[in-house]
């Protein structure tokens, strides 16, 4: 075999892996921003009901919450930046300076090697629960 031909298949790996890392990155930023909007959504609901949930999930007082909350971001915002902060050892301030206008929720938690997939699964559970009762 000619080192042309040993090239193509060492190429056509990577290539592959590239674009399985890039489509892994655009469905955990979907997954973030669907996450976003359903906590949005369900806090537009009953509000008190998503703060016990979020306190739950990530052990940060319901008044630090809406002190945050008041910073510019919506209650599924803090609660992403909490969950990147956990799983990243970091602080809740240094996550939300990583979200400037140029990085969305996904780019911060790709920057910060975190997956939410866990997170936004518990908190769906729990939403679902209400739901149910």
């Amino acid at each position: 075999m000619n080192k042309r031909s040993m090239r193509a298949p060492s190429f056509i790996l990577l290539a592959i892996t590239l674009f399985s890392t890039t489509i892994a990155q655009a469905d955990d930023s979907i997954a973030i921003n669907k996450l976003i909007s359903e906590i949005d959504a369900a806090a537009k609901t009953d509000k008190a009901r998503m703060l016990s949930i979020i306190t739950i999930n990530t052990d940060v007082a319901g008044k630090t919450l809406e002190k945050e909350k008041a910073r510019g971001f919506t209650l599924g915002e803090v609660y992403v930046a909490h969950s990147i902060a956990l799983a990243a050892h970091k602080s809740f301030d240094q996550v939300a300076a990583m979200k400037t206008k140029e990085n969305t929720w996904g780019r911060v938690a790709q920057m910060n090697k975190v997956s939410l997939r866990g997170a936004a699964s518990s908190i769906k559970e729990l939403m679902r629960s209400k739901k149910s009762e």
